[in-house]
């Protein structure tokens, strides 16, 4: 279980001498994928990415997609909403205990017809995501998905899983290893191919199973920094090596 996979306490008070910055999540996605675009198209297809998935270098059998990068988990999206950026859960109307048990329905909360690629499914969710309606929320599919524990439910594994996918690369594309249109794109490709349940619950689960890189206000976990842009989370390499985002990859410096 991922340390995060735990209930998001209700309390918005950040540590002493860590103001929080509410406006920040809602950065433009432009702001926060734009910078690493460049280099994660150049990055080698990889048989565990979804450029590899896209470049027809994997196909569904027994391999294992986890390589170098991270991802955080659908249980950690789902408890730690302060973490999300670009995307909103909306707000909290009234908390019981840890959860959030109503959300204000008057405050915008992304849907998931927000993250399918028009490009091939024109904003319709079946038959890929029969599940659900274009206009839920991806909060909502999240807190039906993931149950205590962060365990997924069978019926909204593949949901669950390409939400938590768009979600990383939206926050932090340098250290997840994919942009949100490689994973939209992607999901196109499996469609066409009849690979849906492959792509969602071995490709992206593995990407989104490597260790979170953000804490639950959405900084940069233990051991982890904001790269030159400021703007994603990278791992703390040592004074004489620095994170290469192509091979993803504390390598020596030049």
């Amino acid at each position: 279980m991922d340390k995060h996979d735990l209930p998001e306490t209700p309390s918005t008070e950040k540590p002493a001498g860590e103001p929080v910055n509410t406006g920040r999540r809602r950065l433009s996605k432009a702001a926060l994928v734009t910078p690493v675009v460049a280099t994660l198209a150049a990055r080698p297809a990889l048989a565990c990415s979804v450029s590899g998935f896209m470049s027809g270098n994997t196909s569904p059998g027994r391999e294992d997609p986890r390589c170098d990068g991270y991802g955080c988990t659908p249980g950690f999206w789902k408890n730690n909403t302060k973490a999300w950026k670009v995307y909103s859960p909306g707000e909290c109307a009234q908390y019981q205990g840890p959860h959030c048990k109503q959300w204000d329905p008057d405050e915008p909360a992304t849907t998931l017809a927000e993250i399918l690629p028009a490009s091939c499914l024109n904003g319709y969710a079946g038959p890929y995501f029969t599940q659900v309606a274009t206009s839920d929320t991806l909060i909502s599919i999240l807190n039906k998905g993931v149950g205590n524990g962060g365990k997924l439910t069978t019926e909204y594994a593949d949901l669950c899983h390409y939400i938590a996918a768009i979600l990383n690369a939206a926050a932090s594309s340098a250290s997840y290893g994919s942009t949100v249109a490689e994973i939209q794109e992607g999901l196109c490709k499996a469609g066409k191919e009849g690979k849906i349940n492959y792509y969602t619950t071995v490709l992206l689960a593995g990407l989104n199973e490597r260790g979170c890189m953000f804490d639950a206000w959405g900084d940069c976990e233990k051991g982890f920094t904001r790269d030159p842009t400021g703007v994603t989370c990278i791992p703390i390499c040592s004074e004489t090596t620095q994170w290469n985002p192509l091979t993803m990859k504390c390598e020596p410096k030049t």
